[in-house]
């Protein structure tokens, strides 16, 4: 349970694992994970392939983590989106399309 970070040989880039759905109580952990990569890591994957349901915390959780990724020059990407948690995303791309959120709906489903 929780969340797992396995950094690439070579340390430039991470994936991020999460296991738990991701509400307010969830975040700052994870957030904690991804923000306290080393400087080195410029390629995030977030795997949400174990997460069925999330709340707004995870806008607030990709706002903070994408902004520590490409503040290094990196890039984050999401895989294995689940049902409820890309619907949520689709609804804050058509609420809030300026803050770029269809960028993470062409990340790939769970397998």
């Amino acid at each position: 349970m929780g969340t797992r970070v396995t950094l690439s040989p070579g340390g430039y880039a991470a994936t991020l694992t999460v296991d738990d759905d991701i509400d307010d109580r969830a975040r700052p952990a994870i957030e904690g994970a991804a923000t306290g990569l080393p400087p080195s890591v410029r390629r995030l994957t977030l795997d949400l392939a174990r997460v069925d349901f999330v709340d707004s915390a995870l806008l607030h959780l990709l706002l903070t983590v994408d902004g520590c990724v490409t503040g290094r020059g990196g890039l984050l990407r999401i895989v294995g989106l689940h049902r409820q948690p890309r619907r949520l995303l689709a609804l804050a791309a058509d609420v809030r399309p300026e803050a770029n959120w269809k960028v993470y709906l062409g990340s790939p489903g769970p397998n």
